[in-house]
């Protein structure tokens, strides 16, 4: 009875070094159809010491032409999207009150009276370009914080990092690049290069 529940135990190695498991034949199996195993995966029985693809193991009936799946048995994510969450969030609720000010200082009936004419004709320009560009950098930023992984997602966090160093958020940028461009951030997100 102990050596058929020793036999069904899987051991994974992920494309980050690490080993995972041990996992049941059927969690190997759940894997794959998620997508999360490829054909070329390296698995082992629990107590053996080779890795072999998951195609060479007869029980899971893998083709083993099949390469073009990324390998993602981690499911934790990086460190760096917690902090990329923090920072999309903080960049979002800036952009917003953002625009909740210039709102509210174009709905003021007296500051057309404090200000001379063209001061007050500067005021609603710069008021009318900050709020529309305001509101869809809110949203932008707002929906970079709830992120998952998904190949596409890697190029928006690109993205709202970019457009975040070209203002005073700069400091915070670099390290967030830094730690985006690395291989585990890009797995997590399933960007295959």
């Amino acid at each position: 009875m102990e050596e058929s529940n020793f036999n069904n135990q899987y051991e994974v190695k992920g494309d980050d070094g690490n080993i995972y498991g041990p996992q049941s034949d059927a969690t190997i199996r759940r894997w794959y159809f998620e997508k999360r195993l490829n054909a070329q995966s390296l698995i082992r029985r629990v107590g053996e010491t080779d890795w072999r693809p998951v195609s060479t193991y007869e029980e899971f009936k893998i083709p083993a032409s099949e390469t073009n799946i990324t390998v993602r048995p981690h499911v934790k994510p990086p460190r760096v999207i917690f902090w990329y969450r923090i920072y999309c969030s903080f960049t979002g609720v800036f952009w917003g009150l953002l625009v909740f000010l210039f709102l509210f200082l174009r709905s003021l009936s007296d500051l057309e009276q404090n200000m001379s004419s063209s001061d007050f004709t500067e005021f609603q320009i710069t008021s009318v370009i900050m709020i529309f560009v305001g509101i869809p950098f809110a949203l932008l930023y707002f929906c970079c914080a709830f992120m998952t992984h998904r190949g596409w997602h890697w190029i928006l966090g690109f993205v709202s990092i970019g457009l975040g160093m070209s203002g005073c958020c700069l400091p915070v940028c670099i390290p967030l690049l830094i730690f985006w461009i690395k291989p585990e951030t890009k797995s997590w997100l399933n960007r295959n290069e």
